[in-house]
């Protein structure tokens, strides 16, 4: 009786064993998975190339920021001049030639303004802002501008930016030169490497996504806004437009 038990026992261990190894044997073979690249040891036979395009262009807007600032015991008074002195100040703009479309209020506060005397609070007055952003379509004008709402009562200004009108059509032109260069530089590869390139698998405006790459190596793509500081006169200087195409082929 105890030698069967003994050989019933030793039977159910074998089979034990033999299920842990089936496991085992099971979870170390690697499974390909033609979807998942990252997963896969045969990789794709392909080559990529990336390409950036500049375009360069003189800015023909600007932007600018002006406002007015009112100081006054009353708050109710500190309005009525501060409306005074920006109605000044718009009619000044429209006569320069600025279009009622293009002068948009951007900021207006109301806060009391308080001092410090004896470590107590002291209500000096309120004060009153109320600025309008300009959009200058004509940028040889930005400094006369300036200087004229300056003229009516406009006491501060800020930020100067310039751009183009017209900015995806310079995007555009940008990535038609990526595109050119990616494809003459992934020419070269091949003719090097000695392979021959087949048809165009994926196209990526930007990088290509990592696993392209296999290990995350690529290139962002950069767009520039010019950004003056205010001065008069004004130096618009040029505007650069950037763009990055990737290209992936499939080769032999």
């Amino acid at each position: 009786m105890k030698n069967k038990l003994l050989i019933a026992a030793m039977i159910a261990l074998v089979a034990c064993l033999g299920v842990s190894v089936g496991v085992a044997f099971f979870i170390d073979t690697p499974v390909v998975n033609a979807t998942n690249p990252e997963n896969a040891y045969v990789k794709e036979n392909i080559l990529t190339a990336s390409g950036t395009g500049k375009v360069t262009l003189k800015p023909d807007v600007a932007y600018i920021n002006v406002g007015v600032e009112t100081l006054m015991k009353d708050a109710k008074a500190a309005q009525q001049e501060n409306a005074k002195a920006m109605e000044k100040v718009i009619n000044k703009l429209k006569a320069m030639g600025i279009d009622e479309k293009d002068i948009q209020t951007s900021s207006y506060q109301v806060y009391p303004q308080y001092s410090y005397v004896d470590n107590k609070s002291v209500l000096e007055g309120y004060r009153v802002t109320n600025t309008v952003k300009v959009t200058v379509r004509n940028v040889e004008k930005v400094g006369s501008i300036l200087s004229g709402v300056h003229e009516e009562g406009a006491n501060y200004s800020f930020g100067v930016y310039f751009g183009l009108k017209d900015q995806e059509a310079a995007y555009r032109e940008a990535l038609k030169k990526a595109f050119d260069q990616a494809k003459g530089r992934a020419e070269v590869m091949a003719k090097h490497a000695g392979v021959k390139l087949k048809d165009i698998t994926a196209i990526y405006e930007g990088s290509a996504p990592a696993e392209i790459y296999r290990g995350g190596l690529g290139l962002e793509s950069m767009e520039k806004a010019v950004d003056a500081a205010w001065t008069v006169p004004i130096v618009e200087g040029e505007i650069e437009v950037n763009a990055t195409v990737t290209l992936v082929y499939s080769i032999d």
